[in-house]
């Protein structure tokens, strides 16, 4: 993948501030959206007689809470390092990512649970007029997917996709319920059951985007491999700095948004323990100063050895997704 393409990189190269307020703004607009179309969308589904409506307002309400949680870790996430965190508090952006796709998987058991006992009772058919309320959630919806989708991974921030997946889920459900509506006023009584049926196929889907969420939370919480590409940058920005003869080894960490850097720096075995030092420091203030995101860079220092077998370069923990 070319540089230029790299989201981890581009995620990298933000100002941490900046990528706070876009994280933080991004969950803000979901909480006041949200909580003004679930409560349309009850007041829709109550009485008009939408099971599959209602349920879609019970999404709605948990993507409060989804946003509620992003900007709550993402404000943690921003706190300094105190004697308890030396490292910072960037992996509460990561739990506030597990805790959205848990929600979500928590709706879609309940969804599910209670449209399935819904099928056995007598039904009256959905008033057609709640597809005034869908129609437009539908469009909105997907217009918020994408732009917090999108300012996610330009901050690089798993917490914000997550968050984004849960507004993608309401437009499932919401067009689940379209058609379950639809079916049920177009087929008529024998049909009434229709839109129970919807809300059991989009609690499905909200079961399996929960799991599929955890996979790059996990990863992280795990410290899996980053992108390559910006590992790249991380080796070819640290060779240029005059001294410097090799890259041995280099292991980054994503903690939130920013990035810990562990790596081995090879440099002549004549010069003195300053020097080596002064090498290992220039390294580090370079990288902060291409990469503000990066909290701390640990440098060693090995001595060039001709005859040494040259270290593969490895990744070895980290995790974007």
């Amino acid at each position: 993948m070319p540089k230029s393409q790299s989201e981890a990189l581009e995620a990298a190269r933000m100002n941490p501030e900046s990528s706070l307020r876009t994280g933080q703004g991004s969950a803000l607009q979901g909480i006041f959206i949200n909580g003004g179309l679930g409560a349309a969308k009850l007041a829709a589904g109550l009485l008009g007689h939408s099971y599959a409506l209602v349920a879609d307002a019970a999404e709605s309400f948990s993507d409060v809470m989804s946003s509620c949680v992003t900007l709550y870790g993402l404000k943690l996430a921003a706190e300094p390092p105190d004697p308890e965190h030396p490292a910072g508090h960037g992996r509460a952006e990561t739990i506030a990512s597990a805790v959205t796709a848990l929600v979500l998987l928590g709706v879609g058991g309940s969804i599910f649970w209670h449209a399935l006992f819904s099928l056995g009772e007598p039904r009256t058919a959905p008033n057609p007029l709640t597809l005034l309320i869908l129609v437009p959630v539908i469009l909105i919806k997907e217009r918020m997917f994408h732009w917090m989708r999108n300012r996610g991974k330009e901050i690089g921030s798993i917490a914000v996709v997550a968050d984004a997946w849960h507004q993608r889920s309401d437009v499932v459900t919401s067009v689940a319920a379209l058609a379950g509506i639809l079916v049920a006023w177009i087929g008529g009584p024998s049909w009434s059951h229709a839109d129970s049926w919807a809300a059991l196929l989009a609690s499905v889907w909200l079961m399996g985007t929960g799991l599929w969420l955890l996979g790059p939370t996990l990863h992280e919480l795990m410290e899996g491999s980053v992108d390559p590409a910006l590992l790249d940058f991380v080796r070819e920005t640290s060779k240029k700095c005059e001294g410097i003869r090799g890259i041995d080894k280099v292991w980054v960490r994503k903690l939130g948004m920013r990035l810990m850097i562990d790596m081995h720096i090879v440099v002549d075995p004549d010069i003195s323990v300053q020097e080596g030092h002064r090498l290992a420091h220039e390294v580090k203030a370079k990288l902060q100063r291409e990469l503000p995101q990066v909290r701390d860079v640990m440098v060693h220092v090995e001595p060039y050895d001709a005859d040494r077998p040259a270290q593969p370069y490895r990744i070895q923990t980290g995790g974007t997704r």
